[in-house]
Order: structure tokens, then sequence, then C-alpha cells
């Protein structure tokens, strides 16, 4: 073949007319199922892609204009800055999920449509598509373990979490999430490690099989998973015992007061002139309803990805079916949907803000009405105040007439 002729062939070959041929005519390796099977397969991914970068965004767009998640330092000119550090994580982790939400559907879906037609399984573009897709994987599972460091320390050391979670050292450790993906993914650039997409069976494999990679793979995701089950095991501990010396100081209290109902004893007394009532101290160390809140999000967005990646390990050796390796890819573009799904659910001040940014036109149109209303209202009082001012001055004008009864 010469080298016009490869030119032409690969001029055409990533043509409209080709590729929807590719999808149309049936190939001599491809039944007529297998092209169903495909259509069906890109149809869920396209819809749970789709939310998942739709809801990804408005997580971004949703924290950024919130003042209410910002801490107040008049100091700090930097927006970003102005934010409270376990909300940078979450910002973090939304970039991660948009990123690899746009290359699955720029990449994954076309292939698994497509397939050779699109993309070849050896060329350089789906090793670089899939280079970059596990640089940010492996960034937002670094994160994961980060985040529950955060609320471990949140929670259990609620006194040192200024210190060790200042504004500095979060934007460092969220630097350093990055840096650590980056040099984690990077053998994959290398003959002895290529993770490739293949679109035959709905999963990215390694190539060769029998990489030392994979090993590389399993202690990072283990490291981090084992961080999140630590971390959130204490935590829950925690809670309990916390829930349980309130519900004794609770208890204390009723009884005092019951005693004192029955014996008839007042339970305050006089101190230098001053009435006081004896009570017991609540237990110190409570965990506010805020921290729980933000708790229960990381725990379930950590809970979710514990499924995926344990799914990752053991289905494989269960079933070779690309049915089972379909579940395997949707766990991880879940996995990609459910933070910001979480963030909704539990996040109030979240969701108002998205309610007004998205009915905003609505609201504003709302308020401007009650304004001209109020104004409106405020006119007619005061034109109606002004008009008996007015017949008072002229009744005062009008000379008395008196008269004298001799």
């Amino acid at each position: 073949m010469t080298a016009e002729m490869i030119r032409d062939k690969n001029a055409s070959y990533y043509t409209l007319q080709s590729l929807m041929s590719a999808l149309i005519s049936v190939p001599v390796n491809k039944s007529t199922w297998d092209r169903r099977d495909d259509l069906v397969v890109v149809s869920i991914w396209l819809l749970m892609l789709s939310y998942a970068l739709i809801s990804n965004v408005l997580i971004l767009v949703g924290i950024v204009r919130s003042s209410m998640m910002r801490s107040a330092t008049r100091q700090v000119r930097n927006t970003f800055c102005t934010f409270h550090p376990s909300y940078w994580f979450i910002i973090s982790l939304a970039m991660c999920d948009i990123v690899m939400t746009i290359i699955s559907l720029i990449h994954l879906v076309p292939a698994t449509a497509f397939h050779d037609a699109y993309v070849e399984f050896y060329s350089l573009r789906n090793i670089l598509m899939i280079f970059f897709y596990d640089l940010f994987w492996y960034t937002g599972v670094v994160q994961l373990g980060l985040m529950a460091g955060n609320r471990f320390v949140s929670i259990v050391y609620p006194m040192e979490y200024k210190n060790m979670f200042s504004r500095k050292r979060s934007l460092y450790l969220i630097l350093f999430g990055y840096l650590l993906g980056f040099l984690v993914s990077l053998p994959t650039l290398f003959p002895c490690c290529h993770t490739l997409w293949n679109s035959d069976y709905y999963i990215t494999v390694y190539q060769p099989m029998d990489t030392w990679y994979k090993y590389v793979d399993m202690s990072v995701n283990s490291i981090s998973l084992f961080m999140m089950i630590l971390s959130y095991a204490v935590i829950i501990y925690k809670v309990r015992e916390s829930g349980r010396a309130l519900a004794k100081y609770q208890l204390t209290i009723r009884t005092r007061q019951q005693r004192a109902l029955v014996s008839g004893v007042s339970l305050s007394y006089q101190v230098n002139g001053c009435t006081r009532v004896s009570s017991v101290r609540p237990p110190r160390s409570q965990v506010s309803k805020k921290e729980m809140r933000l708790f229960i999000q990381f725990f379930v967005v950590s809970l979710v990805f514990l499924v995926t990646w344990t799914t990752w390990q053991w289905l494989p050796h269960m079933s070779g079916s690309k049915w089972a390796y379909f579940v395997m890819t949707s766990l991880f573009f879940i996995n990609n949907s459910v933070n910001p799904t979480v963030y909704l659910l539990f996040n109030t001040q979240l969701r108002r803000e998205l309610h007004y940014l998205l009915c905003r036109h609505r609201a504003i149109s709302s308020v401007q009405s009650k304004q001209r209303r109020s104004l409106s209202t405020k006119s007619a009082a005061g034109r109606s105040a002004n008009t008996k001012v007015k017949v008072k001055e002229k009744l005062a004008k009008i000379p008395k007439v008196v008269l004298e009864i001799q």
C-alpha cells in the first residue's frame, strides 16, 4: 500500500459517512444482536453521563455563588480562598468528576458505538484518553481519603481542626492529590503498563494483562479505602458515644427536676443577692448538626466508591460476560453522579442557592411585585395623610366667631 493510499484511507477514516456506515452496516465479525447491544449500552450511558455532567456543573455553580458557604473573612480577596476547607474538597472532587465525564462522552461512548471506525485498540488516542481518565480517577481516590481525614479531625478533634486543615494546608493537600494522581497514572503511557478501552466488552483492560501496574492500582485504591473505613468507623463510634453522653445528661436533669418537685425543694438558690439555678453541665465535644451533615455526605460518597472498586476487583472472577463488564463501567459513571446527588439531598444551603439560580426570574418577579404593592400601599397611605393635613390647615385659617351671651 502506497503512502498516498494510506493518507486517503486516514482522511476518510473519521468522516461522518464512514462512522454512520460502521454503525448501520453489518460487519463480518459483528452480528445484529451485538449492534443492538451497543445501542442499548450507549443510550443508557448517555443518560447517566449527561446527568453526571449537568449535576456536577450545578454543584460548582451553586457553591461558587453561595455566600453562606464562605467564611466571613474580609482580609482574603480571592473568592476561592474564602470557602470553608471542606467545600474545597467538594469543588475539587466535582472537577475530577466533570473531566472524567467529558472523557467518557467524547471517547468511551463513541468508541462503543463505532468501535474501530472511531478509534483503534492500540491507537495513541486510546492510550492518552485513558491516561487522563486515570489521572483524575486517582486524584479523586486520593481526595476521598483526604476528605475522610478531614471529617475525622473535624468531629473527633474539633479543637485541632483549624490548625490541621487551615486554608493553606488544605490547598497543599489538594495539590498533593493531583500530583499523586499524575504520578500513579504516568506508567500507563509506557508499553509495559497500558490501560486501554475495549469497546467489544465495555471495559478498560490492562495491556499486557499480567502487568505489574495492576498492583500499583490496587495499592493506591486500597490505602485510600483503608483510610476511609478507619476514619468513618472512629467517627461513628464517636457519634454514638456522644449520643449516649447527651442522653445521660438529659436523664440526670429530668431526675433532679422530678426529685425537686416531689420534695418541694426549689432548684434555685441565693448567692450574693442573685438567684441562681443549679444545673449539670452538658457533655462537651457534642457533634454539631452541620458537621454531621458533612459527615453523612462524605460517608455516602465513600460508600459508593467502595462498592465501585470492590465490584471492579471481584466481578471479573465471577463472570466473563460483557454485561458484567457493562455493570462495572456503569458503576464508575454512577460514582461520578452520586457526589452531586448526595450534596443536593443533604445540603439545604446548596439546594436553596440552586433553586434561586434556576428560578431566579420567577423569584425576582415575585419580589418586585411585592415591592410594587408595598410602595403603592405606602403612597396611598401618604396621600391620605396629606389630605387630612391640608383639611386641618384650611380649618385653622377660618376665623373663629365667638358668640357672647349677655
